[in-house]
């Protein structure tokens, strides 16, 4: 299945399809303003909003993140995360010999403060503590962006993340996983909110592993699975998420030695998919995913002895994938479904020409 992102948003109309609609309310209105409150979104001093995000005095130009544990190098004072600039010795910006690192506290402060105001979940649909009196007959209420906010921690993590800067992007995502946890006590288990907590679960247990804390991964990965399980799996995002999750899990095992608990992940990963599949079989990703699974599985069964089940395994992908139509404009479905089938018939290829002992 295609991954798709929890924290993805329809686009919020723009400046100018707004002007144009208040527009054509002010000539049916006779040019007179009958409304009694308006809705703006916040304005951030530095320029950045919950849509889009520019490198700025606030971010680090190397992960180019917010930045974390802000250090600056002396004597040319340029500022970057700890985890980034400790992996140089000249400035990367102008080129200057770093002579000390030293912490720049009062700059972290300011990149807290903004995360608090801007990039976390605070505030309820409508907030009437949040009202500003602009005229004697309307208010402004600022506008909830709590979603985009999720949305802008998750973006920052996972640059952070690409830049191997491990720990900025834990904090973040843990900010962001305690945000989405008020939001569920306080709404309830909305499928959205269930599927972005699964998702920032998932890319904690991604940042251990990413530094070889297995223990941690699996801790996490345990932990979306959990939460996940409990509810419907009839969203294509949570199947998505509790699948990617649960193989996760079993990777780890396998690597660790331990077969028959990988095989016991990879085969409820198998189970997730399959039935995802009965649910909505027109969608070729799922089938994709159920083909992938059965490889995982078939792989695990052969190092554990059981040849005649991991045969079978093997040969029911293939011609899974065989029959697997796809359109012209899904080629990079096309180019993924060619390789899982190549591997799988190298699987059976290869078993079939050793030598009888």
């Amino acid at each position: 299945m295609t991954p798709v992102c929890p924290f993805v948003k329809a686009a919020r109309p723009d400046d100018a399809q707004l002007a144009r609609k208040h527009g054509a309310e002010h000539e049916t209105q006779g040019g007179k303003d009958s409304g009694d409150t308006a809705t703006i979104s916040p304005k951030c001093p530095f320029g950045y909003d919950s849509q889009s995000f520019k490198l700025g005095p606030l971010s680090c130009m190397i992960c180019q993140a917010l930045l974390f544990e802000s250090s600056k190098c002396l004597p040319c004072s340029h500022v970057y995360c700890k985890a980034c600039i400790s992996r140089f010795k000249d400035c990367p910006l102008c080129g200057a010999d770093i002579e000390k690192i030293e912490a720049d506290t009062n700059l972290q402060s300011v990149v807290d403060r903004f995360i608090e105001g801007h990039a976390r979940i605070k505030r309820s649909h409508v907030d009437t503590n949040n009202e500003e009196v602009v005229s004697d007959n309307k208010k402004v209420i600022y506008e909830d962006v709590s979603m985009e906010r999720g949305a802008f921690l998750v973006q920052q993590a996972m640059r952070a993340l690409r830049a191997q800067n491990i720990e900025s992007a834990k904090s973040r995502l843990s900010i962001c996983a305690e945000d989405i946890r008020d939001q569920l006590e306080s709404k309830g288990n909305m499928p959205e909110l269930c599927s972005q907590l699964g998702a920032v679960l998932g890319m904690l247990g991604d940042c251990c592993r990413a530094v070889g804390d297995a223990a941690g991964a699996i801790k996490y990965f345990e932990e979306s699975v959990e939460f996940l399980t409990k509810l419907p799996t009839d969203g294509l995002e949570i199947t998505q998420t509790l699948s990617v999750s649960l193989n996760k899990i079993g990777d780890l095992k396998y690597y660790d030695g331990d077969l028959q608990a990988a095989r016991s992940y990879y085969f409820r990963s198998l189970g997730v998919r399959r039935d995802a599949v009965k649910s909505c079989s027109d969608v070729p990703s799922q089938i994709l995913d159920v083909a992938v699974s059965l490889a995982k599985v078939a792989d695990v069964d052969r190092s554990l002895g059981n040849e005649n089940v991991a045969v079978n395994g093997f040969q029911e992908a293939i011609n899974m994938l065989g029959s697997l139509t796809l359109k012209s404009e899904e080629a990079s479905l096309e180019q993924r479904r060619l390789s899982v089938l190549e591997f799988l018939k190298n699987q059976l290829t290869d078993k079939q020409s050793e030598p009888a002992p």
